[in-house]
């Protein structure tokens, strides 16, 4: 499995010490199951979540534009659809269905904590192996008291076969944790192939105060905004609920920063003053509507059209086309 996109939101609580990482990755390959282990700094509380917390937090993140529609008119022929069938890949396969097309997957999650027996249970209980970089990169996790979280997925099969890409689930952990934080490295087979570049990581972060990334040219955010009780109720309504007990006014920061690619990989995030107001430009969403006119409709309209046009004209002639005064 290829990793290509992973989106974040840190929720960090200051009165409480905990944090809650909402995160949902995309995936192209055709293994089935295949696993996620994600670390955490402490003892953790995972839950899934379905589609629609996802949606609420990226409408936040990335504002809809406006719908544009667009209309086209295409000429038929009622004639040459009797004549005529079409063939090729234009043609759906017996049997295949829009709603087969994204079926979701079965999910599994597992709190192994810092001992390595845990994870090496579930490992042969899924049939799942690790590659050398991955067990050293684990082991010094653990060495720095992380634990892991396990996450088995089984997508759904269509004629047999998984569907090569599909989005994972969407995953909340709650931890207690002294700053905002993430873990963000991941073996290098696992991200693109050969010669390629890593995916961006875009990660969030919701808190009491604007932050900045911890590094020593930090990036500038993409979003920057202050969420007020209203807004965080109006989110917690859209998503269905909210998985965190954050729910007071605070700054929501959004950052596209390069993916760590040695030691621990630990994106770590300070206290900073406050962004100007930042939101991305939202994009028009064009809907195009076509309307298909057979060919013979409009004959049968010009033809009205005329001989609504003469018929007044012929009552107006008299005897030998005579026109009357």
């Amino acid at each position: 499995m290829e990793l290509l996109e992973e989106n974040v939101l840190l929720v960090y609580d200051p009165l409480t010490a905990s944090q809650t990482t909402v995160v949902q990755h995309t995936f192209v390959g055709t293994a089935s199951p295949f696993g996620l282990i994600l670390p955490v700094p402490d003892q953790a509380r995972v839950r899934t979540h379905s589609q629609r917390l996802r949606n609420a937090i990226r409408n936040r993140l990335h504002p809809r534009g406006r719908v544009q529609r667009t209309l086209s008119v295409e000429l038929t022929s009622w004639t040459a659809g009797c004549a005529l069938r079409d063939v090729g890949d234009g043609v759906p396969l017996e049997g295949e269905e829009p709603a087969q097309r994204n079926r979701g997957a079965q999910v599994e999650t597992a709190t192994l904590g810092a001992a390595p027996e845990p994870l090496h249970d579930w490992l042969l209980d899924n049939g799942f192996t690790v590659a050398p970089a991955q067990a050293a990169w684990l082991s010094e996790l653990r060495a720095s008291g992380w634990g892991l979280v396990g996450v088995t997925i089984r997508p759904r099969a269509v004629d047999g076969a998984p569907e090569p890409r599909m989005r994972g689930p969407v995953i909340s952990i709650t931890h207690g944790a002294r700053e905002p934080l993430f873990a963000a490295r991941h073996p290098p087979f696992a991200l693109v192939e050969d010669g390629g570049e890593a995916p961006a990581l875009e990660i969030a972060v919701l808190t009491e105060w604007a932050v900045a990334v911890d590094v020593d040219r930090p990036p500038l955010p993409f979003f920057a905004d202050i969420l007020t009780e209203k807004a965080v109720n109006r989110l917690s309504t859209d998503a269905g609920g909210l998985p965190w007990d954050f729910r007071r006014e605070g700054s929501l920061t959004g950052f596209r920063v390069d993916r760590p690619t040695r030691g621990m990989g630990i994106v770590r995030f300070v206290r900073a003053d406050p962004w100007p107001t930042t939101r991305p430009t939202p994009a028009p969403r064009i809907r195009a509507n076509t309307l298909r006119l057979p060919f013979e409709v409009v004959l049968i309209l010009i033809g009205l059209a005329i001989w609504g046009w003469r018929r007044p004209n012929r009552r107006r002639l008299g005897r030998g086309g005579q026109r009357l005064s």
